[in-house]
């Protein structure tokens, strides 16, 4: 079977054929990344003091009145998405869960309350390894025993953070008495609880004990307005949250569209020329035999 596979990779013409296809793929993307990059060096840098409703980038620290646990790193966060990737029916399939604290950016300036579900994210992977059983049943609903491949991302207390969305008015900045009416109910458009993510925090460690605070009420003096007048939120624009600071995203995805156009155009080019001489070749055997 190695040799089989060894052979099988080595014909130009299946290596051509995948060029053919995976070419315009990346080629198509890589405008894409192109129109993204030009989108964030096209938006306006603002404070969060002098920011007006529509599209804005804010850098600053993420803050927060209390954090989760995040189920793989273990480590304490305002938000957490974990991608889980399995095979358990011989195709691959994604499954993501995320949660969120209320999640503020602090530029010194001021602060604004941002619900990140849906956003994209360029930042390392806190946590990064495969995954059984557990994961499997608490997170994504597979079967005991199922290999998965797990990727973690978190925003922590104190990142320094890169933020492009639409700065808009909260539709949730009062308090709904039917929808918040318990402790345990989520906030606004779906922020975890204080009560909830102390739950959350006993489940992680269950040997806190119940007549002591989990500890997941930040100590700051700073006071946060869990429903304030405005929010940076996903709707039909993109959020897009990074780790490094906009110069940086702007060069990273310039490059990266410019390795997909090129490299794509390249492979597919490539893989055409090498199918036309590939026929050439077979109609000139067959016409000498």
């Amino acid at each position: 079977m190695i040799r089989i596979l060894i052979w099988i990779l080595s014909q130009p013409l299946l290596w051509a054929v995948a060029g053919v296809i995976v070419g315009p793929y990346f080629f198509f993307n890589g405008f894409r990344w192109l129109q993204r990059q030009r989108l964030i060096a096209d938006t306006p840098r603002s404070s969060i003091r002098s920011a007006a409703l529509g599209m804005v980038e804010l850098s600053g620290k993420a803050v927060g009145p209390y954090t989760l646990v995040a189920p793989l790193s273990q480590t304490d966060c305002l938000y957490y998405r974990v991608v889980i990737e399995s095979n358990p029916r011989g195709d691959l399939h994604s499954n993501i869960k995320e949660l969120s604290a209320p999640f503020f950016l602090d530029d010194g300036t001021g602060k604004v309350l941002i619900f990140p579900q849906g956003a994209e994210l360029h930042m390392p992977p806190t946590s990064d390894r495969a995954e059984y059983g557990k994961l499997a049943a608490t997170l994504a609903g597979y079967s005991a025993g199922t290999p998965e491949f797990a990727q973690e991302y978190a925003v922590r207390p104190g990142d320094n953070i890169f933020v492009m969305g639409m700065l808009r008015e909260n539709p949730w900045c009062k308090k709904d008495p039917i929808k918040e009416c318990t402790e345990l109910s989520r906030i606004g458009p779906g922020f975890v609880s204080e009560a909830e993510a102390d739950l959350i925090r006993r489940e992680a460690n269950p040997y806190l004990s119940f007549k002591l605070p989990a500890g997941a009420t930040i100590d700051s003096e700073d006071v946060f307005d869990l429903h304030p007048a405005v929010i940076i939120m996903k709707d039909r624009n993109p959020l897009f949250i990074s780790a490094g600071s906009q110069r940086e995203v702007v060069a990273k995805l310039k490059f990266k569209s410019l390795l997909y156009i090129w490299g794509g155009a390249a492979a597919a080019l490539w893989g055409l020329w090498q199918i036309i001489h590939y026929v050439q070749i077979s109609d000139l055997l067959q016409g000498n035999s």
